[in-house]
């Protein structure tokens, strides 16, 4: 899958699982151990496996107690990849198993596989892509707000802003290419300190895979060059908010762009109405899946460009679902869409999952989508919004948390075990979190994505 220069340079393997708070766990194996990575794999207490929220709390389901149990983190050796030559260190992601050898109901990996397998039946076929926004800070004393001091000074997408960074800039593109993930393009973004590596398409579960380790890698680099980054969906009150929008493509029978058909209104197919359609029927009962930080809801707002109104339009930027038409006559090579609620603080397989679940829902049902917005939701009057079916999305996590709780959609999906053990890790956010002035907030979990 990856660059990777074999065993025999590998001094240490990072094994790694993202949990239900969102955040990547790791055991490393020494040399001697590699031959085991992917059999025994390394064990893991349920907590580590999924039961930690973003503080370390510790929770508990029915099914699920974080004390006594084990599971094995088994590494996807095909995954590996190499951070770096010169000292050895390579990582490879892990499924999550029983003792006895089966996958654990708790595996977002697994649960991510077999929703792929699914589509993978219908004979549709979908990649994806995704856009990774973090903001990078000077390794140095905070500034008299308490905040950090962003690494760039603007202007917003400015070529002075990437030549502040430049020389980390370019050597995570470095580093990310060697790690085995194309980078496809990568700009200073709107906030201070903000930048965007857009990431090429590939099947979902290795999209998956290389944004975690996209993730690992960016963090070594700006170690290494005294900068701090963050991932966190708000690192700073009033400042901009990061995403990781997905971008969707789907094809029939790996010939076909389904947001491609030229003779179709606003050019996209039946199919491709029908996966907008179920997207955004289940948007409102899955948003939970798509950040599930407090600060998540934070972002949610209007005019944040993060997708907070339920609709869909062509190129439409504050739309939860953003059709990417492509330039002309390069639709059946470009034509997407971009889901904009997801953040940082996802678990990126669980939510992955709920959107491709919900695509094929939406087929399978033959659902009609909305006609599309093409305008700025939040401009239209609560009586134009209602004839268009505009909704907005969960105002906080624990209004979005209620909704995931009672979506049987979800609980078929998912299964009740891993629903149940992300609800109890996120409710546990909310209520220790979700009544703290935001700047308090982003102060804790700043470091943490």
């Amino acid at each position: 899958m990856n660059r990777f220069v074999g065993f025999d340079q590998v001094r240490a393997l990072l094994v790694s699982h993202v949990d239900n708070a969102g955040i990547s766990r790791v055991k490393a194996l020494p040399h001697g151990r590699l031959l085991s990575a992917s059999t025994y794999g390394v064990t893991n207490s349920n907590s580590v496996g999924f039961l930690f929220s973003v503080d370390d709390h510790l929770n508990a389901t029915p099914a699920l107690d974080p004390i006594v149990g084990d599971l094995r983190g088994i590494a996807d050796l095909s995954a590996v990849a190499m951070l770096d030559a010169d000292s050895g260190l390579a990582w490879a992601p892990a499924d999550l198993y029983a003792l006895d050898g089966s996958p654990h109901p708790t595996c977002t990996r697994s649960a991510l596989r077999r929703v792929i397998d699914d589509a993978d039946d219908s004979r549709l076929g979908f990649t994806v892509g995704f856009e990774l926004e973090c903001t990078v800070f000077r390794d140095e004393p905070m500034t008299t707000s308490g905040a950090p001091t962003p690494a760039t000074t603007g202007p917003a997408y400015s070529t002075r802003s990437l030549l502040e960074v430049e020389s980390f800039a370019l050597a995570a593109v470095d580093a990310l290419e060697f790690a085995g993930v194309t980078v496809q393009q990568f700009h200073p973004e709107f906030g201070t300190g903000q930048l965007e590596f857009a990431f090429a398409p590939q099947d979902p579960l290795r999209a998956v895979d290389e944004l975690v380790l996209a993730r690992v890698v960016l963090t070594r680099v700006a170690r290494a060059h005294g900068l701090l980054i963050s991932f966190a969906p708000v690192p700073i009150i009033g400042g901009a908010s990061n995403g990781c929008h997905v971008h969707l493509s789907a094809a029939r029978e790996g010939r076909r762009n389904v947001f491609a058909e030229p003779a179709a209104t606003h050019g996209v197919s039946e199919e491709g109405g029908r996966i907008i359609a179920g997207i955004l029927d289940r948007l409102e009962e899955g948003v939970a899946l798509l950040g599930g930080s407090v600060l998540s809801f934070t972002r949610l707002r209007p005019h944040s460009w993060a997708g907070a109104d339920l609709c869909w339009g062509p190129a439409n930027r504050e739309a939860a679902i953003r059709y990417v038409p492509g330039q002309a006559g390069m639709g059946a090579e470009q034509a997407n869409l971009e889901v904009k609620p997801v953040d940082g603080a996802a678990n990126p397989y669980l939510a992955v999952a709920a959107i491709l679940a919900s695509a094929f829902d939406g087929v399978a049902r033959e659902a009609v989508p909305p006609k599309p917005v093409t305008v700025d939701p939040s401009t239209l009057t609560a009586a134009q919004r209602r004839g268009r079916g505009i909704r907005s999305l969960p105002a906080d996590l624990g209004s979005a948390l209620d909704r995931l709780e009672a979506s049987q959609f979800f609980r078929g999906v998912f299964g009740d075990v891993l629903l149940d053990a992300y609800l109890a890790t996120r409710r546990h956010e909310w209520e220790a979190y979700g009544e703290r002035p935001p700047e308090e907030v982003a102060e804790l979990v700043r470091w943490r994505y």
